[in-house]
């Protein structure tokens, strides 16, 4: 017993130089105080919130996936790539090894994962799913890393960094011409029992609408020259990411 908690406080512990949580908490105590909140109420706050968190004694672990954002690079090739599409344009089933395979698929990424590691990791969340004794299908689209036993910090800490930063941009950039926005759609005279139905549907279109983006990008992707050497321009991240609301009035 011991010894399985001493691996959940080591799986647990935050990384030191791969998250800057200021990245988080620094735009939003940037709208707080641009609100006209004082320096002394945010801080009053901010211990209130952690001795809340701290007293609900959270039962489910929060762990560190390592190669969060690496698995969405490979989920994005696999969906737009023409190498790795089947004859009617969706992501095909790969073998392990060869030069259209699973492996090929991650090096073809450039990530910093190795080929053995990042499969067993799609494994573990279910993100792939091995189908024959040869083949492995990519079964789940969306990067949230659901696991019934942990929480992943790295999926969930990235989401709400792009959210933060969405919803402060202006206050960094005024002068900012490309602006950012929000779109909400929601109903607070939904019967609880049309939840599920919701998500499901929420969940369907979400993935159509996805797949329209994911093409966009696949087809303004900033590629490599023949030499193996990057044009000489700079680039940005650009994407969306969706959420449902589900919450008490």
């Amino acid at each position: 017993m011991k010894r399985q908690e001493k691996k959940v406080r080591a799986a647990t512990r935050a990384p030191t130089d791969t998250h800057n949580v200021s990245a988080l908490i620094g735009p939003i105590i940037g709208l707080l105080h641009g609100s006209g909140i004082s320096k002394k109420e945010i801080l009053a706050e901010c211990r209130t919130a952690i001795r809340k968190a701290e007293s609900k004694g959270y039962k489910l672990p929060v762990t560190h996936v390592e190669f969060g954002k690496d698995a969405i690079e490979i989920v994005n090739r696999w969906l737009r790539d023409p190498k790795y599409l089947n004859r009617h344009g969706r992501p095909d089933e790969l073998p392990l090894t060869g030069p259209r395979s699973l492996t090929s698929l991650i090096n073809d990424c450039r990530v910093n994962v190795p080929a053995n590691r990042a499969l067993a990791h799609l494994l573990k969340f279910k993100i792939a799913t091995h189908v024959s004794s040869k083949q492995y299908r990519l079964v789940r689209t969306s990067m949230d890393f659901w696991h019934a036993d942990h929480l992943p910090f790295e999926p969930n800490f990235r989401f709400l960094v792009d959210a933060t930063r969405a919803a402060t941009n202006r206050l960094q950039r005024p002068k900012y011409r490309h602006r950012l926005f929000w779109h909400c759609a929601d109903n607070s005279n939904i019967p609880m029992r049309a939840t599920e139905e919701f998500l499901n549907f929420a969940w369907q279109r979400g993935l159509s609408f996805m797949h329209e983006i994911n093409d966009w990008l696949g087809e303004h992707e900033q590629r490599k020259t023949s030499v193996g050497k990057r044009r000489n321009f700079k680039t940005k991240r650009l994407g969306i990411g969706l959420f449902p609301i589900v919450s008490d009035n």
